[in-house]
């Protein structure tokens, strides 16, 4: 039986070995990945899929922005990714388990607007509009047109043209692991 679990630090390696198995070495020349250099996955939102002791399946959130570059508020959001299945486990629903899972976590705790670089055709079940590439900037300007958004209408939409998207490491947003965190529904 698969089990939908909060990370666990001891989790990395095999979180690490599931990356690889599922986007090969060039996941690390992807625009989001400039996104989680120096910046940690939001323990309290990341989530993992085990079958038995087997970690199967992975999704995390990191902490972002994303900033005018003519100098407005930036606006704090949610990076989303990777989501990544074992092969033995796919076509399974397990990806649909860990993402209804993390985004509710994401929504009870406060987090409205999470980002993501994918597949619309896949994304959009789960309320993921695309961003058009002229709008927000990626680092590097990769995957632009793959960028995806989900937010509520009622907080309006993301700011328009001149935005980058910038990683926003702030201790408030990681808890550590192991700290006592409000169990979610």
């Amino acid at each position: 039986m698969i089990t939908i679990d909060r990370e666990k630090p001891f989790d990395n390696a095999a979180i690490e070995k599931l990356l690889d198995v599922a986007f090969g070495p060039e996941r690390f020349n992807k625009s989001s990945y400039s996104l989680r250099e120096n910046n940690h996955p939001v323990a309290s939102l990341s989530h993992v899929a085990r079958l038995g002791d087997k970690l199967v399946g992975t999704v995390r959130f990191w902490p972002i922005e994303v900033r005018d570059l003519l100098g407005g508020a930036p606006v704090p959001a949610l990076l989303l990714g990777p989501l990544a299945i074992a092969p033995m486990v796919q076509n399974q629903g397990v990806g649909g388990k860990l993402m209804s899972t993390s985004i509710a976590a994401a929504n009870a705790a406060g987090h409205d607007r999470i980002l993501l670089v994918g597949d619309h055709a896949y994304y959009s079940r789960f309320g993921f509009e695309p961003v058009l590439p002229r709008y927000i900037t990626l680092p590097g300007g990769r995957d632009a047109r793959r960028l995806l958004v989900r937010q509520p209408a009622t907080i309006g939409s993301l700011p328009s043209v001149g935005k980058l998207v910038v990683p926003t490491p702030e201790p408030a947003l990681v808890p550590a692991f192991g700290a006592a965190l409000p169990d979610v529904a």
